[in-house]
């Protein structure tokens, strides 16, 4: 039995549930534990961290960041940071502020194409603290009758918003290693997301080469070859002394993976718990580098 889903996203990112609406969720599921791991926001957490206690939830501090290695966007997961630690909220603010200029730009490429949807139909549906995600742009795109089922949403994103999409616009402005001495530098865990989307072992390998303390063995979109990659790096993580990590990668009701059905047992989460993360031995010189 799944104890803890530690990949999801709320409202807060690119998920389509309030924190509130998925912490009720989860203890319907019956989660001991969960992480809101939005796409460089903490604002999700912040909102029910107290209202996770009450309901007798681990919330978990979680982020995913999206950042360059060799020229291909890599996911990393941070965990178990202090999420007051001014130089992760001051390099958030920066990057929140990058990717919401590269947001217009894709708005515009969509205008473009065809599509007659504005930045200010988008830019209001962005919660204070939170960042713009794929789903603010899909819901405007349901809004203006675009598209109106799961199929037509996966088929426009693989199409236009996903890497090598139409609309696709890369964002390089933070290089893996300095997001991983950056989740450090806050205390944190830093783990490679589902790395059995990379496609390429190789590049996992030398990426597993930069600092990171786990891997995301336990995830849901892996096609017909879930069980067979989950083995795959469920071995790899045992070989390399890496932290176990999983979740369903969780983005609203409209998703075809229920919350709480991939995940982690409470033994591998009392593991993420016992790491003590490298960033108490962080120099002045490794900090400057992360301003």
């Amino acid at each position: 039995m799944v104890y803890a889903d530690l990949h999801i996203h709320t409202l807060a990112s690119d998920g389509s549930l309030a924190p509130a609406a998925i912490l009720e969720l989860a203890r319907q599921k019956g989660l001991k534990a969960l992480s809101f791991t939005d796409h460089e926001s903490l604002s999700g957490y912040i909102q029910v961290y107290n209202q996770a206690r009450e309901l007798g939830l681990e919330l978990l501090p979680g982020i995913e960041m999206v950042t360059s290695f060799r020229g291909r966007e890599i996911h990393l997961l941070g965990y178990n940071f202090d999420p007051t630690a001014p130089v992760l909220a001051s390099a958030l603010e920066e990057i929140r502020r990058e990717r919401r200029i590269i947001a217009r730009q894709v708005i515009r490429r969509l205008q473009n194409l065809g599509f007659n949807i504005s930045w200010e139909q988008v830019e209001a549906l962005i919660p204070p603290g939170g960042v713009l995600g794929k789903n603010h742009i899909l819901q405007v795109l349901r809004h203006c009758g675009y598209i109106d089922n799961q199929e037509k949403t996966i088929e426009f994103l693989r199409r236009y918003l996903g890497p090598g999409g139409l609309a696709y616009i890369p964002y390089e402005g933070n290089p893996l290693p300095r997001a991983v001495a950056l989740i450090h530098a806050a205390g944190g865990i830093s783990v490679l997301a589902h790395p059995g989307l990379i496609n390429d072992d190789t590049l996992v390998n030398c990426i597993l080469e930069e600092g990171i303390d786990g891997l995301e063995v336990f995830y849901y979109y892996l096609g017909s070859k879930r069980r067979e990659l989950i083995h795959s790096y469920y071995r790899l993580a045992k070989e390399r002394h890496l932290l176990i990590t999983g979740g369903t990668d969780f983005h609203g009701l409209y998703a075809p993976v229920a919350l709480g059905t991939m995940g982690i047992s409470a033994a591998m989460l009392a593991g993420l718990s016992k790491h003590q993360p490298p960033g108490a031995n962080i120099s002045p010189g490794e900090v400057s580098f992360l301003r």
